[in-house]
């Protein structure tokens, strides 16, 4: 099931997708004629990423256990249990999961699909729903009684309003090691003027970069970048302070108030909020 995902040999660093995606490689048919969908589950020990690449059939990538990341369209989404990330046919993707991640990939036959879901979107995947996609991959039936569980699945699938903070990534490869370096650690707390002398560019320049790719500045787009991962941080039950601590902040009153900032919201009303909401966040 791994080779639906085109998974690299090797873990390696994710870097923002190239403006020119055009020639990444396309995944053949995987749902059987005359079926409506097919799933994969993968359970994943070690870190790894699969390069850009889209398929013939929809695809929706839903959480069992960990964390999702995926590249699309410029955008970085995490999927955590509960949601999925629903990718339609042809769209270039590309993710990276970390180790002790278990997720499934449901692929649907584009021919038979009804519904108008034609931009990557997040949707609700309910309990239900789970266990009868995982059922229908694992027990064998006569064929008009699977198609008819496979109209069922797809009947509980439910568009999701998607938050409304999101982490645009710049695709300029001169600040390519800088968006990586953030990217793999939010509390790197290095300067703009010492990003500037690493990458031998000048501060202007950087500056000038985001204002072009994000149209936001280093900092604002560092502080989003810190906000995703506290996000997930905090669904994994660490305490405020030791979040705050993790992506930069000296003091927990300086993580909530820069959290409040940008959500809206406190770390506590956040997670209340969304204790029992599914969660797929174009961060």
């Amino acid at each position: 099931m791994a080779s639906l995902l085109a998974p690299a040999a090797a873990p390696r660093e994710v870097h923002p997708p190239a403006k020119n995606i055009t020639s990444a490689a396309r995944s053949p048919r995987t749902v059987p004629d005359s079926f409506l969908l097919t799933t994969g589950m993968i359970e994943q020990d070690e870190s790894y990423q699969w390069p850009p690449h889209s398929h013939e059939e929809h695809e929706l990538i839903w959480a069992a256990r960990g964390v999702v990341t995926i590249f699309v369209d410029g955008r970085m989404w995490t999927v955590l249990p509960g949601a999925g990330l629903w990718i339609p046919s042809g769209v270039v993707h590309e993710g990276r999961v970390a180790g002790g991640v278990a997720f499934r990939v449901t692929l649907f036959a584009p021919e038979a699909w009804s519904r108008s879901w034609n931009q990557t979107m997040a949707v609700r995947v309910n309990e239900a729903a789970q266990q009868l996609l995982v059922h229908l991959a694992q027990t064998g039936m006569p064929s008009e009684e699977r198609l008819r569980a496979q109209q069922v699945c797809i009947d509980m699938l439910e568009a999701l309003e998607p938050s409304n903070i999101t982490v645009p990534i710049p695709r300029d490869p001169r600040i390519g090691e800088l968006v990586n370096g953030v990217l793999k650690d939010p509390a790197d707390d290095r300067s703009l003027e010492q990003w500037a002398r690493r990458l031998n560019l000048s501060s202007r320049t950087i500056t000038r970069t985001f204002k072009a790719e994000v149209a936001m500045s280093f900092a604002q787009w560092r502080r989003l970048v810190r906000m995703r991962s506290a996000h997930i941080l905090l669904v994994d039950g660490l305490s405020v302070t030791a979040v705050g601590r993790k992506v930069g902040y000296g003091t927990t009153s300086a993580f909530v108030a820069a959290f409040r900032k940008v959500v809206g919201r406190t770390p506590g009303e956040l997670l209340a909020d969304e204790q029992d909401a599914p969660r797929v966040r174009p961060f």
